[in-house]
């Protein structure tokens, strides 16, 4: 499925005072399977130094060492999330997230972690890893703000997040797990140097505590209002250690087109994408493709929108990829691909494929020629 080229170029975000995630990275399906078992892994080798049983914890995760080991296998959150939960009961230390986080690194992140690197600036790269956070496995929505002198990371307090059998252990781990792999990512981007400013923590002081200071290397303030991780605000214009401009922009294209993919696999989303190329040229409105869902019209675009996406985004998403195929496989005139995918006039549809893909449908259809010519 094509790309939209609004999500690949995603327009820079025009302030700076409340950096928040796109609507597609806070809809997050524990349970599909997305991502390299990297943090697993890490959180066994932690287990494992420590003596602890690691054996129960894989079980928890329905894994075992050889999926592990396997660099085609793809885990879930809810996995990872089962896996915490077994290894937070076995595990008599409560600095665990701390220890896991600290060893998860930019590379740990494939492509993600990579479009980090290669950053422009530490603004861009705070501003990547919101717009492709659900590429890392978070469970918890992030964001950041700037204000008074200082850049904020922002993670969510226990009672904002609504995670199955989330227990004060259970959130003690993820939360310190969130700060370290922040701190210990950023260090990756911009070198050693850059540490916190300082680290705020809602709840009290865990027994711990001593050891949040030490490992962030930073002053860390409990039985605060938010979970707030900072740094002076003066570095957002400093560039990474590894910052390629061109090289930045490609992997953020990468970057949009494998969330653009988690689109497309999210539950709703698939099944009204089928609805809509269920008999091709005809496109049910989406008050009967929630009647043939057995919901209302209003449940479905709120579920829709929850999955980061909307009726008329999935429906132009399909005539685009009907258009392209048209051109390309076929005879059929402008006007008479217009029609078939819907449109009312050929003008309509060429200012639309002109938006989709930058060419107008005869430009496009004289360089796929050309192409098959060549080959």
């Amino acid at each position: 499925m094509p790309v939209p080229l609004e999500f690949a170029l995603a327009p820079p975000l025009s302030e700076r005072d409340s950096v928040r995630p796109p609507q597609a990275s806070m809809a997050v399906d524990l349970r599909e399977n997305r991502h390299a078992p990297t943090k697993i892994a890490v959180l066994l080798e932690v287990l494992a130094e420590a003596g602890v049983p690691t054996a129960p914890v894989l079980a928890a995760a329905g894994l075992d060492t050889a999926a592990i080991s396997d660099a085609q296998t793809l885990t879930s959150s809810l996995q990872f999330l089962a896996a915490a939960r077994a290894a937070v009961q076995l595990c008599p230390s409560t600095d665990l997230g701390l220890q896991v986080g600290c060893r998860i690194r930019a590379s740990c992140y494939g492509m993600y972690g990579y479009a980090l690197l290669c950053a422009e600036s530490l603004e861009q790269a705070f501003n990547t890893a919101v717009r492709y956070h659900r590429l890392s496995n978070g469970m918890m929505d992030v964001h950041w703000i700037a204000a008074d002198g200082v850049a904020s990371w922002v993670f969510p307090n226990r009672e904002e997040l609504s995670l199955p059998g989330l227990d004060g252990p259970l959130y003690r781990f993820l939360i310190d797990l969130q700060f370290a792999i922040h701190a210990t990512v950023v260090k990756d981007v911009m070198g050693a140097w850059c540490v916190p400013a300082r680290i705020q923590m809602s709840g009290a002081a865990p027994p711990h505590a001593a050891a949040i200071a030490a490992m962030l290397e930073c002053p860390v303030e409990f039985g605060q209002a938010r979970n707030m991780l900072s740094y002076p605000a003066a570095w957002l214009a400093r560039a990474p250690q590894l910052a390629n401009p061109i090289t930045a922009a490609q992997v953020s294209s990468q970057c949009a087109r494998l969330l653009e993919q988690f689109r497309w696999q999210a539950g709703l989303t698939r099944r009204v994408y089928q609805e809509l190329t269920r008999t091709p040229g005809r496109f049910p409105e989406v008050e009967l493709i929630a009647e043939n869902l057995c919901m209302t019209s209003r449940t479905l675009r709120r579920r829709l929108e929850a999955e980061g996406t909307s009726y008329s985004e999935l429906l132009a998403s399909v005539r685009q990829a009907l258009a392209i195929d048209y051109l390309s496989t076929t005879q059929l005139s402008v006007e008479d691909v217009a029609t078939t995918v819907g449109f009312s006039d050929a003008v309509g549809f060429r200012h639309a494929f002109k938006r989709w893909t930058g060419k107008t449908p005869n430009e496009y259809r004289r360089e796929r020629s050309a192409t098959r010519a060549a080959a």
